[in-house]
């Protein structure tokens, strides 16, 4: 018998499509479509942008109509209108939209004496210019003070003035001082409130009129008030304190009796309020 042939069928390789290759143009039409769209983008705003600049140009700040000629500059202080426009740059003849608001109050805020500014453009040709200056409250004295400066409500330190001599002092303070800038040191805050205190508040400006608040101690402010009064003050419940002090001034002198000194430290609820009389 005959031997059969072993016959073998080869199978044929199967071959797999990849993916990624049509993944990757998708990827890249997209990042170019995307980045077309952001070029456009671009294009059109910075398009609105010059033109509503140059709208605006036409119609503002290069329209003659709006030539300043009434500049009315007022200061409550010391600054002169000369001054004024010396650091504005300000002048009639410009326009009157030349110049923002935010350049005129930078220029003016970078004057320490100068508290705030009050702008308004009156159409057609009219700025007014309203300048505030700080107003001293105190004097102040610091680690390298040969002679006190003044400091206004906000803390900030001011150059010495002859007509502040008659202001509280606030000494003690172991602290450098800046003309121009503000001091944010609690003790400060704290005498600050106090004299707010009692310049707002009849009842404790009839009888708490203060002359020097010295921080050195740790423990409380040292007050001298006029009459030779000697007040040690807590740095808490400031309003209650003074009030109470009011009250002990107010009594003595109705006793026809002069107040020495008086300690505002301890809990007045529980403990009378120590007073000593001359």
């Amino acid at each position: 018998m005959a031997r059969q042939k072993k016959t073998t069928k080869r199978l044929k390789p199967q071959y797999v499509k990849s993916k990624h290759k049509g993944n990757s143009s998708v990827l890249t039409r997209r990042s170019i479509t995307i980045s077309l769209l952001l070029v456009i983008l671009t294009t059109l705003i910075f398009g609105i942008t010059k033109g509503v600049g140059a709208i605006h140009s036409k119609l503002f700040s290069k329209n003659p109509r709006f030539e300043i000629q009434h500049l009315e500059i007022s200061c409550d202080g010391r600054l002169t209108e000369e001054r004024i426009r010396e650091y504005t740059g300000l002048s009639e003849g410009m326009n009157l939209f030349e110049m923002s608001f935010g350049q005129i109050e930078k220029s003016l805020s970078a004057v320490s004496m100068v508290e705030s500014v009050q702008l308004e453009r009156r159409l057609p040709h009219t700025l007014v210019v309203k300048v505030k200056e700080r107003l001293p409250v105190a004097r102040i004295s610091g680690r390298h003070t040969p002679r006190p400066f003044v400091v206004d409500r906000f803390g900030v330190i001011l150059p010495p003035r002859q007509s502040s001599a008659s202001l509280p002092l606030i000494k003690g303070l172991d602290i450098d001082l800046r003309l121009g800038h503000p001091t944010n040191h609690p003790d400060v805050k704290n005498t600050l409130k106090i004299i707010a205190l009692c310049d707002s508040i009849g009842y404790l400006r009839t009888y708490v009129q203060i002359e020097s608040l010295d921080v050195k101690y740790s423990d409380f402010i040292y007050m001298q008030l006029k009459g030779g009064i000697r007040v040690k003050m807590p740095r808490f419940s400031l309003k209650p304190k003074l009030q109470n002090l009011a009250t002990v001034i107010k009594i003595a002198n109705g006793q026809g009796r002069r107040v020495k000194e008086v300690d505002l430290t301890l809990d007045s609820t529980k403990v009378k309020i120590p007073v000593s009389y001359y």
